[in-house]
């Protein structure tokens, strides 16, 4: 825990003071809810992703792909007409489609993009894909004309949603459609105008400690309109969002990142619910542990695979493994949008005019090298 507590004060600096960490003499308080929490779903549920996903065996296509390694997150803009309080991140850029540091000048770029490192799954985010709908329609139809096989889903607040767009997005080949209710007063008015025409209607939130009880309504209303999963996330905190969750009595553990206790037991407390009201709604609860390890281990075997050398293996947690006599070392794999000359690199062509580099980056000399051979099990340690 001590790396972890060195890297948030870095990251906060003076407002680290500030954040309510868990305490010490609260830890087994804590620990006691989260194991009732998951006795109550024993049997009930089944775990996959190394114990970071409950109820993997009803999770949606997408996050299983998401799971598996083959998910291409496309941010097709960079701003929203929502102000939620919980963003990460200010939405407020006027920037081209971007994946991975990746920018696209057009749907041929980012598809040659995906053919390259063999994506079965893409998503469309933002910002809000809705604000800018023919860009948003363009690369959908890209992907589907190139890839008659990929699973294409896309998020949105909701609010600009209307009967002619769900038409279009259906037209363009779009499997699933995920709603952030919480954007719009967790209201299901815009999502129902997507039931029945888009596959899979998706609801995507946070889990707000504070919406519990309304969501537990919520969720009777979503099964009965055929929404099919609900996608409960935990609340992080970043210096973007701080001041508007520092007003709010939240509990914060220390991380990689800074998550919200109450955020994942309010997810597995619903979870409960589902399973406990007979709701046909599958509850997926996506941890911040889970997005940490999988999503970044998934990077870092993509890239690691287009500069590995005879003789290296790629680890299952995605570092590029060398040995060399009694020596073992790591090294992983980054994209960025222009070479840093600061390590080896592989120019990687979309076109004529389009390249970005993969650069090859030493990890540190460490006694104990489990976090580069393998994903860690469980999900928040407390």
């Amino acid at each position: 825990m001590d790396r972890y507590t060195e890297q948030n004060k870095k990251e906060y600096g003076e407002r680290y003071d500030r954040i309510n960490f868990l305490r010490e003499e609260d830890r087994q308080t804590a620990q006691k809810q989260r194991a009732e929490l998951l006795k109550e779903l024993e049997g009930k549920v089944s775990w996959g992703a190394k114990g970071t996903k409950a109820d993997y065996d009803r999770i949606s296509n997408g996050c299983r792909i998401c799971s598996e390694g083959g998910w291409s997150c496309l941010f097709i803009n960079g701003k929203c007409n929502c102000k939620c309080f919980y963003c990460p991140a200010p939405q407020d850029e006027n920037c081209m489609p971007t994946t991975n540091s990746i920018s696209f000048v057009s749907p041929e770029e980012y598809t040659a993009y995906l053919k390259k490192y063999g994506f079965t799954g893409v998503s469309i985010s933002g910002g809000e894909p809705l604000l800018t709908p023919k860009l948003t329609l363009s690369y959908i139809r890209a992907v589907r004309k190139a890839f008659p096989a990929m699973y294409i889903w896309m998020y949105t607040n909701g609010t600009l949603v209307t009967d002619e767009i769900i038409s279009s997005l259906k037209e363009a080949g779009l499997n699933e459609i995920r709603f952030d209710i919480g954007a719009d007063g967790y209201t299901t008015e815009h999502l129902s105008k997507a039931c029945g025409i888009i596959d899979t209607v998706t609801v995507e939130v946070p889990a707000v400690p504070e919406e519990a009880e309304r969501m537990k309504s919520i969720m009777r209303e979503l099964s009965g309109l055929g929404v099919k999963h609900l996608n409960l996330h935990q609340l992080r905190l970043t210096p973007y969002n701080f001041e508007k969750l520092m007003e709010r009595n939240y509990t914060y553990l220390h991380g990689d990142k800074v998550a919200v206790l109450e955020s994942e037991l309010t997810a597995l407390s619903l979870m409960k619910y589902s399973k406990d009201a007979g709701l046909s709604l599958d509850v997926n609860y996506c941890s911040f542990v889970y997005k940490n390890r999988f999503q970044s281990a998934a990077s870092r075997r993509r890239n690691g695979a287009l500069m590995l050398k005879d003789g290296e293996t790629i680890t299952e947690n995605g570092y590029i493994k060398t040995v060399d006599g009694d020596k073992v070392s790591y090294s992983f794999c980054v994209q960025l949008p222009s070479v840093s000359y600061r390590n080896p690199f592989e120019t990687i062509k979309l076109s004529k005019k389009r390249s970005f580099v993969v650069e090859r980056v030493k990890a540190p000399d460490v006694e104990d090298v489990s976090a580069y051979e393998q994903i860690e099990e469980g999900m928040q340690i407390y």
